[in-house]
């Protein structure tokens, strides 16, 4: 394995070989295009997983610089090594070391210099911090670097010492879930939750134990690519040019991007609830099975958070973060969240996202707060179909580079419970009026279950 390390124009690296710097990277960034059988053996990122991603070869590299007048484009590439990796918020602070650079290097033929690397689709077009399955040194060879007479550097003698690793931390202990089998073991945990009166509670189920917190915008293929992320502007420009009249009486950005998750559209929303039995309805509805038709485990999801931190539809900050949708993917990266206010909304970036959020707030001032674009916030969405209500429906909206919870750093405060026999638990919840047809309000919903209640079992 080896680490892939991609910036724009990789000013970071712009130092001597074999002198030793400090640079920070974005922690939302970290494990993009990184297939998740790796992603997971370093997640959660805690001192004894960044002491292995410190043990890798590392490759650094920039985006891929166009030529209009010739085909494919150049990058620059380095080789090396990093140590002394630590959190700082929503960064990684690392020591590296350039041990060779191969300079400006023209890539004629992009596929097979993306595919030496393990590269997916738009990869090299974005700063990201990878892992790869691949041999570093057979990559380089495939990408032309080295030739086959040569290896990778050894360290230079007066750094040897320093680069040494040190010896491997031990794993830290993952945190132990709760396990419940029925529907009074999950309410005894609910009950004896111990929330601040200033707080609130919502509730997520999930039907696998391993899925990520995360939107189904940030949902990514087997090999780590994301899916939608990408094309998020043009999806739903397609969407509002094809179906315009069904969002006419929408005011708000948030209110677009809720109606399109509930017609099936990937959005930076992700739907949470106040009602513990709906997050544990959504948990068991869907049964799930092994190769060896075993029942893979549900999990609910438990969030607390300060009741003043919970946004409402016309929130300021939540405008801000909607209409990100509207950007598109080059926009976004350019938008610097590291400047100072006053620089960040000098940006013509800036400019072009404020004019869409004055689309539904005309006066807005031009003071835009960078961290809120990066940030993951509560929001009570308006009732505007009876699914909501029924569901006691809120989300969490995801800002751009929002820091994930998988990684343990997101500020999100979590407690997971695993849910097994989720059979009987349905049938429990159904005494309570917790079933489809209530959580799903309407007719396509209420015919299926009285038909399901009336059917003769052969």
């Amino acid at each position: 394995m080896f680490n892939l390390i991609m910036l724009y124009d990789g000013s970071d690296w712009q130092v001597p070989l074999n002198a030793i710097r400090t640079a920070t990277f974005p922690l939302a960034r970290l494990f993009e295009y990184t297939i998740p059988d790796i992603e997971g053996q370093f997640t959660p990122v805690v001192p004894s997983s960044l002491a292995r991603l410190a043990g890798l070869p590392t490759v650094f590299m920039t985006e891929l610089q166009s030529d209009r007048q010739k085909p494919g484009g150049t990058v620059r590439v380095k080789i090396g090594r990093v140590f002394a990796l630590s959190i700082e918020s929503t960064e990684i602070r690392y020591s590296f070391v350039i041990e060779r650079d191969f300079g400006p290097r023209t890539v004629p033929n992009l596929k097979p210099f993306e595919n030496a690397f393990g590269m997916g689709k738009l990869e090299i077009h974005r700063s990201h911090w990878a892992v790869k399955s691949h041999d570093v040194v057979g990559a380089l060879r495939a990408a032309d670097l080295l030739t086959e007479n040569e290896d990778w550097p050894a360290p230079a003698p007066s750094l040897a010492v320093q680069l040494n690793p040190a010896p491997p931390l031990p794993a830290e202990p993952r945190p132990v879930s709760t396990v419940v089998e029925n529907l009074e073991q999950f309410m005894q945990v609910v009950m004896t939750l111990q929330v601040p009166p200033d707080h609130e509670v919502f509730y997520r189920g999930h039907s696998d134990s391993r899925y990520k917190l995360e939107p189904s915008l940030y949902r990514k293929t087997a090999s780590g690519e994301y899916k939608y992320l990408q094309n998020e502007a043009r999806m739903i420009l397609e969407l509002l040019s094809a179906q315009s009249s069904a969002f006419s009486s929408d005011a708000y950005m948030l209110d677009r991007l809720v109606r399109m998750q509930h017609f099936g559209l990937p959005t930076r929303l992700l739907d949470v609830t106040s009602n513990p039995l709906v997050g544990l309805y959504f948990c068991c509805s869907t049964a799930k099975f092994d190769q060896s038709n075993h029942e893979i485990d549900g999990e609910v999801i438990i969030l607390t958070t300060p009741k003043e931190q919970v946004r409402f539809f016309e929130s300021d900050t939540v405008s801000c973060i909607a209409n990100l949708a509207m950007l598109e993917e080059q926009a976004k990266d350019r938008l610097d969240t590291g400047r100072s206010l006053e620089a960040f909304n000098r940006l013509p970036e800036c400019g072009r996202l404020l004019h869409f959020i004055r689309r539904e707030k005309p006066y807005f001032e031009a003071r835009i707060v960078p961290s809120d674009l990066e940030s993951i916030q509560f929001v009570r969405a308006r009732s505007t179909h009876e699914r909501i209500m029924s569901q006691s429906g809120a989300f969490l909206i995801f800002g751009k580079d929002a820091v994930l919870p998988e990684t343990g750093h997101s500020g999100l405060n979590i407690k997971r419970v695993t849910v097994r026999n989720k059979q009987s638990i349905l049938e429990q919840l159904a005494k309570l009026n917790i079933k489809s047809s209530t959580i799903y309000p309407g007719l396509e919903k209420t015919t299926a279950e009285i038909a399901k209640q009336y059917e003769l079992l052969g």
